[in-house]
């Protein structure tokens, strides 16, 4: 079997997401690649039309929303997409930081993954857990944790975005 020959846009060291927040916004920036007059460049249509076959909603929100460094509102939408899977995540944990029976704790839960989204989004403001917790009115111990779930959700959904988005744009 002959090893299939990469596309140059496979081989660029720079991260996809970087990519797709570049070719977004509007300027004059191209892709380098070989041969520019023979090859069709990247466009913004190209990164719509890869993020519109993206599967997973989460993934795509998550890789739109750091690409794009998202609104409030993104976000917002972010963290409401990952709640379901974070809730899982909680009832898992052993002992329990949440009693998810209570409209008071799972309204916590909220906050926790709102503010876990938004220190994915923008990693240069994240603030001190301790701040966080007060703000949410839970224990700094029970906060950590049920952060710590939140965070490892929306990154794992960061990162499978990454690979799709790659996936999907560089498809042959």
């Amino acid at each position: 079997m002959r090893k299939k020959k990469l596309d140059p846009h496979t081989r660029d060291p720079r991260d996809v997401l970087e990519l797709m927040a570049r070719l977004l916004v509007g300027g004059s920036y191209k892709v380098p690649v070989e041969g520019r007059s023979t090859r069709p460049v990247l466009g913004s249509a190209d990164i719509a039309g890869a993020v519109g076959y993206m599967a997973d909603g989460l993934e795509k929100h998550a890789a739109l929303a750091v690409a794009t460094r998202g609104s409030p509102r993104q976000i917002a939408s972010l963290s409401r997409m990952a709640y379901r899977q974070v809730v899982r995540a909680v009832k898992g944990l052993r002992p329990r930081p949440l009693d998810l029976g209570k409209p008071a704790d799972r309204w916590k839960l909220r906050i926790v993954v709102y503010d876990a989204a938004f220190e994915l989004v923008y990693p240069e403001r994240k603030r001190r857990w301790a701040d966080l917790a007060k703000e949410a009115k839970m224990r700094r111990t029970s906060y950590v944790e049920v952060h710590k779930a939140a965070t490892a959700i929306l990154q794992g959904a960061l990162n499978a975005g990454r690979t799709d988005f790659k996936r999907r744009l560089f498809q042959d």
